[in-house]
């Protein structure tokens, strides 16, 4: 139950974060990072193990993959300007940060 739990919260949080990243151009973006960070972190407070914050990345990712990559009317959420570009590398890289600072030994 805690695997699907997750993957539900992951892919809410990457939903989230594609919606406010072209918000309101700066803010948005620093929004959507705070908002992908702390979904990681909430998911290490809850439950723990590294592995469902790795399936809550997973999902995640897939979010984002789906909202970058065109629909059937060519609609696309993420769109290949400073803003869609910044959010893509941002975003993963606020998830590497909060998955390698939830196993700090130091807090």
């Amino acid at each position: 139950m805690n695997l699907l739990k997750s993957i539900f919260f992951g892919a809410l949080v990457g939903f989230g974060s594609v919606m406010l990243h072209n918000f309101a151009s700066p803010f948005g973006l620093v929004t959507s990072f705070i908002l992908t960070y702390l979904g990681i972190r909430i998911i290490k407070d809850k439950f723990f193990y590294m592995r469902y914050q790795i399936l809550a990345s997973a999902a995640w990712l897939g979010v984002v993959i789906a909202a970058g990559t065109p629909g059937v009317g060519d609609e696309i959420l993420i769109i290949g300007n400073t803003n869609g570009n910044l959010f893509l590398v941002g975003g993963f890289l606020s998830i590497i940060f909060a998955l390698v600072k939830s196993r700090s030994r130091y807090r």
